[in-house]
């Protein structure tokens, strides 16, 4: 995959924040060095609604208090990410920590946009997830699947799972 599909991806993500869509924290939820560079690289960001801020913030608290748990997901994501999809997985991580499905949280349109982010971005990441999970609880079962002694799953088995439907897309 090409560096323009993640500069794309990027660009769209910076878009709908800039817009108030989604539910980010502060800057994304990137370092102070990370989001200079980000803004400098991209279009100037417009003067944000003070309720969108304060949004930010929450989230930003939020996120603040499950840090560890951030910094885990993010550096699993960036085992799986293109190398110029950097900082995707930073980005990704802590949307992830917010309320609703990662892509209404992120501010795309469509359970299948995200799809096409993660194709483009974490390319390894859509072929594990072959029986098209969603994403946030694809992510953690993945990470309870790697971690011995830690069950953050309710059932050993997908398939015995009483929330199965809620977890996977039905055609």
């Amino acid at each position: 995959m090409s560096a323009f599909a993640q500069h794309y991806w990027l660009h769209r993500l910076l878009h709908l924040y800039a817009q108030g869509e989604g539910c980010y924290p502060l800057q994304m939820g990137l370092s102070d060095n990370c989001w200079l560079t980000l803004t400098l690289q991209n279009e100037p960001l417009h003067a944000t609604p003070s309720d969108v801020v304060l949004r930010r913030k929450l989230m930003s608290e939020l996120i603040a208090s499950r840090e560890e748990e951030r910094t885990q997901l993010a550096d699993w994501l960036a085992c799986h990410m293109l190398p110029t999809a950097e900082p995707m997985h930073q980005i990704i991580a802590s949307v992830s920590l917010a309320f609703n499905h990662l892509w209404q949280d992120l501010g795309l349109s469509s359970r299948q946009e995200l799809r096409e982010l993660m194709t483009d971005c974490f390319p390894q990441l859509v072929e594990m997830n072959s029986k098209n999970m969603r994403w946030k609880k694809f992510f953690y079962r993945q990470r309870c699947l790697q971690t011995e002694g830690e069950l953050i799953c309710r059932s050993p088995s997908c398939d015995a799972c009483c929330e199965r439907q809620l977890c996977f897309e039905t055609h």
